[in-house]
């Protein structure tokens, strides 16, 4: 994976989001945090809503090794 420039704030702020979050994702993966789950994140006053965000973990359609030589 290429390193990619912090997000712009002259972006959109959905483009920026979905940016920021596979950053976040992508290094917490490769430090080896265990990311498939479902995260529950309150806001930080009682006005500001919750959140329910589900990660979940989705191979490849062309995969260009034989994980079975991984496992072994």
């Amino acid at each position: 994976m290429e390193p990619t420039p912090p997000s712009n704030s002259s972006d959109d702020p959905t483009t920026a989001f979905e940016n920021d979050l596979g950053e976040l994702i992508l290094a917490a993966y490769g430090r080896g945090a265990a990311i498939e789950d479902t995260w529950k994140i309150d806001g930080p006053v009682s006005d500001a809503p919750n959140w329910r965000v589900t990660i979940e973990k989705v191979p490849p359609e062309d995969l260009t090794y034989d994980p079975t030589i991984l496992e072994e």
